[in-house]
């Protein structure tokens, strides 16, 4: 009964550890920080960008596979093709991953200590 606990606790906790890929409302105008990552929605295929720029007329960003400082990889869109746009954090939600991880390896130690795992 416990181990199912357990394991349904960490499924559940696990759910919080994605990117967390919100919607903006109102979508900025202007620069965005330039490591913030932006999912550019157009005709059900998401772009994933970096070093964003939204203007009155159009949307554009570098490829996040590419260096922020890359001003020819740099593409643009018009503003009306765009279906939705939502800004998350890859990096983020791997460091919550990481520590969720840690975290349960520690927490399983001290529960298995607690049972008396330095008794002789």
């Amino acid at each position: 009964m416990f181990r199912n606990a357990a394991l349904a606790a960490t499924a559940i906790l696990a759910c919080g550890c994605g990117a967390g890929w919100h919607q903006p409302a109102p979508v900025p105008l202007g620069a965005l920080p330039a490591r913030q990552q932006v999912q550019v929605w157009q005709g059900g295929t998401a772009l994933r960008w970096h070093a964003d720029l939204h203007l009155l007329d159009s949307v554009s960003g570098i490829p996040f596979q590419r260096p922020v400082a890359c001003d020819s990889c740099r593409i643009a869109l018009p503003r009306a093709s765009v279906d939705s746009l939502r800004l998350g954090s890859p990096v983020a939600g791997f460091w919550k991953t990481v520590g969720l991880i840690g975290g349960s390896v520690v927490l399983a130690g001290v529960i298995y200590c607690s049972r008396g795992c330095f008794s002789n």
